[in-house]
């Protein structure tokens, strides 16, 4: 008899406490949502009615989850563990306040680095390193003295209200409203993905804990979706959640130019800078001792487009989507348009321009950047000593396959892009070959220049693995890869070799600056340095891609940090090295000056 009241005493507890539950999640739901609020001041914030409706959407759907979840999970089960219900309110109230205060300080370390609490930033969190930002960071967690009150306070009452509170029918439609707001957030972000509705797809990263439905598949598997005409789309528009940035940050003030030079990129991707030798290349180490030689020199990139973004735009490869969704061309072919250059973009015939193409079409015809296989100009005239001829080598010898750029381009001054791609997975003789031809193209380039009028770049975008396994390590950013040859010849440049770091990031701002006298800093229009100023010392450079931020010390030791918060540490041969965290100042430096660009 005393076992069923007992058990009857112990199920209706426990009903007791599920019921209070309900009660205390959609307490602490309201909690989420006003603070979550924040992050609207935080992000890119959506140009349409139809993203801002699914901002608040999400929102909502979003908060509420985590909160059924986090009592789904925890609360649920311990109401059956846990007997005395004072015991189990005080763990509640104590769980929900640490959440709370999480989400809190993840809306301040949002509004720091662009993403979320992870087991990185808690470490820099609690570093001593900086005693004056830890407090800062601590701060946020002042309010949960406060909130624990209230938690307490919100906790016995609705427990002495629970009888009057189940009388109460309007909580089922706040879960129905709550649950509807969960399918509309993934109804239309699937919708949303698959039309690449940029408003809403910008969104996908702005809430923590946040994984949006995407339908792509099922769309496609029943024909509702062409996925290839999406994946030209988005090859053409970048991806649709990339964020707005403002670039540049001011507009560009010019002085009068003291010089205008003809200007000759001359790009080899795949070039590795140990392959400079006498034996593979006698014509050009005959002219480094005219060169500026910089011999720290690194790509910003592993991939080869993402390498020449950052050549061309002075930005790191994370900004190519935003800078391809909002059709923003480079400021370096403004500049060369603002000024009259005629331009030239000479490529590798063995691959089509689809497969180099640099920027969308319609900035190549915006600026009259046009290629030279394309017109079609054999060797039939002299052209003016003041211009390269440029050529596109096949496997013809070269004394029967020649081409000029553009039937105009003889015009002074002139910009010219003549860009070459070693192919991948060759073996090291095959390899040498190639080397060994481009050396004798660039005899034949030189040959042509008048070295008065014309500054020359030689460099690659990236270098080049012949070990694939090495290739797959560190993220690919082995140095082999990312560090690369880079000369420039200009009689305005010493002759000396430079031993310092530098990145491809320094080439826009070295020509605006010393070319075209702009006057505003740096900083409003790139994320690198003077490459001309061979004084300049440099505690670290980045290279990375869309998904790594790659950090590189003048003692070649690389620190990996994720979008996602993630970390690792290696040394200038590769080798891993157990570390928790980076230095926290490097840290800071490096996402202050990451997000520079952002427009939120």
């Amino acid at each position: 008899m005393f076992g069923c009241i007992n058990r009857r005493q112990y199920i209706e507890l426990t009903s007791k406490k599920i019921s209070w539950g309900h009660w205390f999640v959609f307490f602490n739901s309201l909690w989420l949502i006003i603070i979550g609020l924040r992050y609207a001041f935080l992000i890119d914030w959506p140009d349409t009615l139809l993203g801002k409706i699914y901002f608040f959407i999400s929102l909502i759907g979003h908060f509420s989850f985590i909160v059924f979840a986090f009592y789904l999970l925890l609360l649920f089960p311990l109401s059956f563990i846990i007997k005395n219900e004072r015991t189990y309110r005080g763990i509640s109230v104590i769980l929900a306040t640490i959440g709370i205060s999480l989400i809190l300080v993840d809306t301040e370390i949002f509004a720091s680095f662009h993403f979320h609490l992870s087991n990185l930033v808690w470490n820099l969190l609690v570093n001593p390193e900086n005693g004056e930002l830890a407090r800062q960071w601590q701060l946020f967690f002042t309010p949960m003295p406060l909130m624990l009150l209230m938690q307490m306070i919100y906790s016995r009452w609705s427990w002495q209200k629970l009888r009057s509170l189940e009388r109460q029918k309007w909580l089922k439609y706040i879960g129905i409203f709550y649950l509807l707001s969960f399918i509309a957030m993934h109804v239309m972000y699937a919708w949303a993905d698959a039309v690449l509705y940029r408003p809403i797809t910008m969104q996908k990263s702005n809430l923590p804990f946040s994984y949006p439905m995407t339908a792509r598949s099922f769309l496609e598997r029943h024909g509702f979706l062409n996925k290839e005409k999406l994946l030209a789309k988005v090859k053409a528009e970048g991806r649709a959640d990339a964020l707005k940035i403002n670039y540049p940050k001011q507009t560009l003030q010019f002085g009068t130019p003291s010089t205008m030079p003809n200007i000759v990129l001359i790009n080899l991707t795949g070039w590795r800078k140990d392959s400079v030798t006498p034996n593979l290349m006698p014509n050009l180490t005959a002219f480094l001792p005219k060169a500026t030689q910089f011999e720290h020199q690194y790509s910003t990139s592993n991939n080869e487009s993402a390498g020449k973004f950052s050549l061309f735009y002075g930005l790191l490869p994370e900004y190519i989507d935003s800078v391809t969704q909002q059709k923003l061309p480079p400021l370096l072919l403004r500049t060369l348009a603002k000024y009259h250059y005629q331009q030239c973009y000479c490529y590798s015939n063995q691959y089509r321009i689809k497969q180099q193409m640099l920027f969308p079409e319609m900035i190549y015809r915006q600026f009259g950047f046009v290629n030279c296989e394309q017109s079609r100009l054999q060797i039939t005239r002299e052209i003016p000593k003041h211009f390269v001829q440029a050529y596109v080598p096949s496997t013809e010898p070269i004394a029967k396959k020649t081409m000029f750029c553009q039937k105009n381009i003889s015009k002074f001054p002139a910009f010219v892009f003549i860009d070459k791609i070693i192919p991948l997975g060759l073996s090291k003789q095959t390899y040498q070959q190639q080397i060994i031809q481009f050396d004798k193209e660039l005899a034949h380039i030189f040959a042509q220049i008048d070295w008065d009028n014309t500054l020359v770049i030689l460099t690659a975008t990236t270098g080049y693995e012949f070990d694939k396994k090495m290739s797959n390590t560190v993220n690919g950013f082995v140095r082999s890869r990312i560090e690369v040859p880079m000369y420039i010849f200009w009689k305005n440049l010493p002759a000396v070799k430079v031993d310092k770091l530098s990145s491809h990031l320094d080439l826009v701002p070295a020509l605006l600056k010393h070319i075209f006298n702009v006057k505003n800093p740096i900083s409003d229009y790139s994320q690198g340095q003077d490459l001309f100023d061979l004084e300049k010392d440099r505690d670290w450079i980045q290279t990375g891609n869309q998904k790594w931020n790659i950090i590189i010390t003048p003692d070649d030791v690389q620190y990996h940090l994720s979008r996602k918060g993630d970390y690792e540490k290696f040394d200038a041969n590769g080798e891993q090295i157990f570390s928790s965290r980076p230095p926290l100042g490097l840290f800071l430096e490096v996402y202050k000056d990451n997000s520079d660009f952002w427009a939120y």
